[in-house]
């Protein structure tokens, strides 16, 4: 794989249909990520749509929040993963309309496997969940076959 052109952490494909990131689903959370050193971010402020418990946000969408940054740091070796396992501690409730940042950085690499930590964080800092995660890298036989249909996609997913 060529190191000259990185991936990017963001969908402007012609699929775009990802719930968590996809920039074409209507019903989706249309996250945006960010990378700073060894780490990527994403901010994301929820709507009454993303309810779990009356004003609460659901565990759901906190875990897919989780999910989907902590799959972002196979992107900064310019590969990608897929989740095998993700464990998650709720630790304090998420009220909504408020913004909360997740964030993600790789814990340890062992042939085909990453283990990633990721931490959501409300906007005084506190920590509302973490995870841990293991993410298995995706062969490229298999980017191919996945992105048969959207030729703007296999280009920006194959090195």
């Amino acid at each position: 794989m060529s190191t000259l052109r990185k991936l990017s952490l963001n969908d402007k494909t012609d699929y775009g249909f990802c719930f968590a990131c996809g920039p074409n689903n209507p019903h989706g959370l249309k996250l945006k990520f960010r990378r700073y050193q060894n780490k990527v971010s994403c901010k994301f402020t929820p709507r009454n749509v993303h309810q779990g418990f009356p004003k609460y946000l659901h565990g759901g969408i906190i875990t897919a929040l989780l999910d989907e940054v902590m799959s972002r740091i196979s992107l900064l070796e310019n590969r990608w993963a897929m989740t095998v396992r993700l464990d998650v501690r709720f630790k304090r409730p998420i009220i909504i309309e408020q913004e909360i940042t997740a964030t993600s950085e790789k814990i340890s690499h062992k042939g085909k496997f990453i283990q990633v930590k990721g931490v959501l964080k409300t906007e005084d800092g506190t920590i509302a969940a973490d995870a841990i995660g293991t993410f298995a890298y995706v062969p490229e036989k298999t980017l191919t076959k996945i992105t048969k249909d959207y030729p703007l996609l296999a280009k920006e997913w194959m090195i």
